[in-house]
């Protein structure tokens, strides 16, 4: 049962990295202005 929730944690912190390297691609100025 643990080593099913590690997954599915590691599956959720592998999306919500995936996101925040997107958001970071899609808008890179938003660090200029």
């Amino acid at each position: 049962v643990s080593e099913r929730i590690f997954g599915e944690d590691r599956r959720a912190l592998f999306g919500f990295f995936l996101v925040f390297l997107l958001m970071e691609r899609v808008t890179p100025q938003a660090d200029l202005i």
